[in-house]
């Protein structure tokens, strides 16, 4: 059996999940020095569900098929230094090895070493060169440069500003199966941005990228059924695909799921599944739901009442920006919940949250008949 056959057959070994029996005959061919081995040894390695799970192992073989001029263990290799996955991050060393793979014609690395040079990861922040890295990758049809490509051209970023050029370059990503470009190219269309304002046209791209798993497009998809936007009106479609884009971990379909079940907006009411479709949310940074989850544990609303816990929840929401969870911990300092009970403090919170437009701070200062502030501008 010569070496491609035997590569061919640890290949049958991996689709089969025999990763022994993978691995004993990568091995083999490793030390004989076939970098193809070597690399196959690397992902191994690298694959956190095999029980040989080794990153110094992963680097090691990783480094050996880079020495023979692998490309694809070169950009492994400046992924681990890029990302500090397993290693001390290192963009200097990343940026090398992106480099070498780049300069060969490899896509990925070209489109890695573009990314380093547009957030100034290893190099001096250049857009220029970013944009000539993602375009040498977009002639290679790679989807992803041709949206980083968009997102350049439509700031001006590098290049000329030009949203008929980003918007060529979404459509080539498009066409190229990217879901992502369309879920952006959907965007500009609900809002009127580089192109004419287009509901049905936002609504057919969303629908396309939602059809591949895209939670944002699934997301807004669910919002467009709900209010009618580029459709018939549809609120078990939108409740629908408010579920389906929840269960891959989206933090506003999670929100919208938790509200429509909070207030038995078509579904029948349920706080305790509102209570766990806010925590997830707010697991994931959303503030709304943050706040949200915290009202429920100050009214001990399909949880147990829980005043310290309410409190924590409206800070965190404060901090991530929420203006009504800062009217909300004004609440809690009028009436002593989890905090001592202070008239002088609840005011301070209330106005707060009334200089950035919270009409129900607003409405709390009026009935302590207490100065009504003007609204900041932004």
């Amino acid at each position: 059996m010569d070496v491609s056959e035997e590569m061919r057959k640890g290949f049958e070994y991996v689709n089969a999940g025999e990763l022994k029996s993978a691995h004993r005959l990568y091995s083999r061919l490793a030390r004989k020095g076939v970098k193809e081995a070597q690399f196959n040894l690397g992902l191994l390695y690298s694959d956190i569900n095999n029980s040989k799970h080794d990153p110094r192992k992963a680097l090691k073989w990783y480094t050996k098929a880079a020495d023979q001029g692998m490309a694809e263990a070169m950009v492994n290799l400046g992924a681990m230094y890029c990302d500090g996955i397993h290693v001390e991050q290192d963009y200097v060393k990343a940026r090398e090895f992106f480099e070498k793979a780049a300069y060969a014609g490899y896509t990925l690395a070209q489109l890695r070493l573009g990314m380093m040079y547009e957030n100034g990861h290893g190099v001096d922040k250049d857009y220029a060169q970013a944009a000539a890295w993602y375009r040498s990758a977009a002639e290679q049809d790679s989807a992803e440069a041709c949206i980083a490509l968009a997102r350049l051209y439509g700031f001006g970023w590098g290049v000329r500003k030009s949203e008929t050029t980003a918007i060529n370059f979404l459509e080539k990503a498009i066409k190229l199966g990217s879901a992502d470009a369309m879920e952006l190219l959907a965007t500009l269309y609900y809002y009127g941005e580089g192109v004419a304002k287009s509901h049905k046209k936002a609504f057919d791209l969303f629908q396309q990228a939602a059809a591949k798993g895209n939670s944002t497009a699934q997301t807004a998809l669910g919002m467009m059924y709900m209010d009618g936007e580029g459709t018939e009106a549809s609120p078990e479609m939108a409740i629908a695909w408010f579920k389906i884009a929840a269960a891959q971990g989206n933090t506003e379909a999670q929100f919208n799921l938790a509200v429509a079940y909070d207030f038995g907006n078509h579904v029948a009411q349920d706080y305790k599944e509102a209570a766990k479709w806010y925590a997830l949310a707010a697991d994931g940074g959303n503030a709304d739901a943050l706040c949200n989850l915290g009202d429920m544990f100050e009214n001990g609303r399909g949880v147990e009442q829980d005043f310290e816990k309410a409190f924590a929840l409206y800070s965190d929401a404060a901090e991530k920006g929420s203006w009504l969870a800062v009217c909300s911990l004004g609440d809690m300092y009028l009436k002593g919940e989890g905090v001592a009970a202070s008239r002088e403090k609840a005011i301070e919170l209330y106005t707060e949250s009334a200089e950035h437009g919270c009409e129900e701070a607003v409405e709390e200062l009026k009935k302590l008949n207490a100065p009504i502030p003007a609204v900041k501008e932004n």
